[in-house]
């Protein structure tokens, strides 16, 4: 099973597959989802929260926050998306994609 992720606009991916179930893929690709939301709304609402204390940022140091903030999220994605990759492509991601939304908090 070939699997690849596509990003959307940074709000989210969509997960293509070949020569998968319609069920498996809509499993592990609704948790991607979900976890890069649950994440990017913490992204938003942290550097909402400290705005006021940056002062007034040029549109450079705009960019460099929304840079350095869309890296992180990224970084900290890295590991619970190849852990729900790898547990589709091995037909075994029940027990994986229960454990991200448990940890992360997410709704099914």
């Amino acid at each position: 099973m070939a699997i690849r992720l596509l990003p959307l606009s940074g709000k989210g991916v969509e997960v293509v597959t070949r020569d998968s179930s319609p069920a498996l893929d809509s499993e592990v690709s609704g948790t991607i989802v979900s976890l890069r939301e649950r994440l990017e709304a913490v992204r938003r609402s942290e550097i909402h929260r400290v705005r006021g204390r940056l002062g007034n940022l040029n549109s450079d140091q705009e960019d460099v926050l929304e840079s350095l903030s869309r890296g992180i999220i990224e970084k900290v994605l890295q590991a619970p998306v190849a852990m729900l990759l790898n547990a589709a492509a091995a037909n075994q991601n029940a027990f994986i994609v229960e454990t991200v939304r448990r940890i992360f908090n997410l709704r099914k």
